[in-house]
């Protein structure tokens, strides 16, 4: 059974302060928590309700835990409610601790930079498509939402232990970094059609503007390619993930091949 204190101490790991003080965060649910197991991330505690530790679909869970030295806390389906953002919580948490933010960043071949992308559910499922098409790094400008919001965590189906994250200005990063030899693309309305964007390119940047106002103006000058879906119907514009995913389809093409 949890203290009080320790209950308040993880439901406050749901909100920016919480976190910010603890330098941990609390994920829920059997993928996620699998993910996380696999990963090799830095790991704290491992709750689960006492009622389940005998059902077969966690034995997965609780073997990867044993495999890297967590032995679960047993608390009650109360407890796990009271400490869940969930309103159906399935039985199972993950306290982690938070990595420190890079000085050094390790720049790698294929990145995607997020420009203030402030809806949390958008930025996650941004973070799962990446992922999916083999980016190897996410960039994200200060005034994005934050990565470890339960809506980004939700949304982004354990990306977070796929892929490197870093919070980075690129414009920052550009400018102490000339010699780099990745071109910078920018998602815009009146941009290049991106069918007519080479794909065979080794090394990338892709940049995903805020969805009401796009890429902000002090990247202008850093970017090589301006590029844009073009569509049929007679909507005015795509939604920033479903966009994100499209370009990241072309830009992979020869790596399918």
């Amino acid at each position: 059974m949890l203290t009080r204190n320790e209950i308040l101490r993880l439901k406050s790991l749901h909100s920016p302060k919480g976190r910010k003080n603890e330098n941990a965060v609390l994920i829920e649910g059997l993928r996620l928590v699998e993910d996380c197991l696999e990963s090799q991330w830095p790991l704290l505690q491992l709750f689960i309700v006492e009622k389940n530790l005998e059902k077969l679909q966690y034995a997965r869970t609780l073997n990867l835990a044993r495999s890297v030295t967590i032995e679960p806390t047993l608390i009650s389906q109360k407890d796990m409610e009271r400490i869940s953002d969930t309103k159906n919580p399935q039985g199972i948490a993950l306290e982690i601790q938070i990595l420190d933010e890079n000085e050094d960043i390790q720049i790698a071949d294929k990145i995607l930079y997020l420009d203030n992308i402030s809806d949390p559910g958008n930025l996650g499922t941004i973070m799962r498509t990446a992922a999916w098409f083999g980016v190897e790094q996410i960039l994200l400008s200060e005034n994005c939402a934050n990565i470890w919001n339960p809506k980004v965590v939700r949304s982004a189906m354990g990306a977070h232990f796929k892929i490197d994250c870093d919070v980075f200005n690129l414009d920052e990063l550009l400018s102490e970094n000339q010699e780099l030899p990745h071109q910078v693309l920018g998602a815009y309305m009146d941009g290049k059609p991106l069918m007519d964007i080479d794909t065979n390119i080794p090394h990338w940047i892709l940049i995903l503007g805020n969805e009401a106002h796009g890429i902000s103006k002090n990247l202008d000058g850093f970017i090589n390619q301006k590029i844009t879906i073009e569509g049929s119907g007679i909507q005015e514009s795509l939604n920033v993930a479903v966009a994100g995913g499209i370009i990241l389809n072309h830009l992979n093409k020869d790596s399918l091949l």
